[in-house]
């Protein structure tokens, strides 16, 4: 009986549950350090702010430098704990990421504390070669300096401005083209904002506010490169290379930068 503790020990699939443990347990910072190549030192750690973790390509920011991923999705952390993408001059609060489905879910900074806006924007489509709306997503129109009290309009609201006091409302853009008890060029601005319909649905029924609905933020698609996919299935991580506008997309490996995959023979360094 005293002998069966070594045999044990020494058999091969205690090996084996030892290897595999070793792999699981050490953290992913560890099997990105050593002699490699820094580019792909650097771009093998993920970011992580707030409830939104293990960022990696096209997402770039904090710990991860710029050429590890793409121009327009860097990720700010603000107060350690709310990550912010910034998209044509406009900052969002990232609630969520799907980094397999290539989704987010954000809302805008400015409408997050309050419904009455100092500067006015509008962001009724983010359609670009970045970013697109999902189906998901509805219209909301604000109307903002509305002249007197707008009757029988229960979706209004009061802003202050110059210490005088302006009507506003908010609507569904569906119904901007029937025939309203009102007229809105008797507002001075407006804008759009995009809304899930499901909160559309909830903000009509009155189950919540406006400024909840906005909370809530909008689900967008975006896109990153389709040679990214090849890249990490031949061992690389994603990322950018500046010094080449031609192709923005690198494959970064344990020897060098390549074009596409590691032992690619397109490369950028020989």
């Amino acid at each position: 009986m005293g002998d069966a503790a070594p045999l044990l020990l020494s058999s091969p699939s205690h090996s084996i549950l030892v290897f595999v443990l070793v792999v699981l347990l050490v953290p992913r910072a560890l099997l990105c350090e050593g002699d490699d190549y820094v580019h792909y030192t650097e771009c093998c750690r993920s970011f992580s702010c707030g409830t939104v973790q293990n960022l990696t390509y096209p997402f770039w920011g904090g710990g991860r430098p710029q050429f590890c991923g793409l121009e327009g999705f860097k990720v700010e952390c603000y107060e350690e704990q709310h990550p912010i993408l910034e998209y044509q001059a406009q900052k969002y609060r990232v609630l969520k990421i799907d980094q397999h489905l290539r989704t987010m879910t954000i809302a805008r900074m400015d409408l997050m504390d309050g419904t009455c806006l100092r500067v006015f924007w509008n962001t009724s489509t983010m359609e670009s070669t970045l970013f697109n709306m999902t189906p998901a997503v509805g219209s909301l129109s604000i109307f903002y300096g509305c002249l007197g009290t707008l009757k029988n309009i229960s979706n209004e609201f009061e802003c202050f401005y110059n210490v005088s006091r302006k009507s506003a409302f908010y609507m569904e853009d569906v119904f901007l083209n029937r025939k309203l008890p009102f007229d809105v060029t008797c507002c001075l601005t407006s804008i759009k904002v995009p809304v899930l319909h499901n909160t559309l649905d909830d903000l009509g029924r009155g189950n919540i506010s406006l400024l909840e609905a906005l909370n809530r933020g909008f689900d967008v698609q975006y896109s990153d490169q389709p040679e990214c996919s090849a890249c990490t299935s031949s061992g690389g991580f994603c990322g950018s290379n500046s010094s080449s506008p031609s192709s923005s997309f690198t494959c970064y490996c344990r020897d060098k930068p390549y074009a596409r995959t590691c032992n690619h023979p397109g490369t950028f360094f020989r």
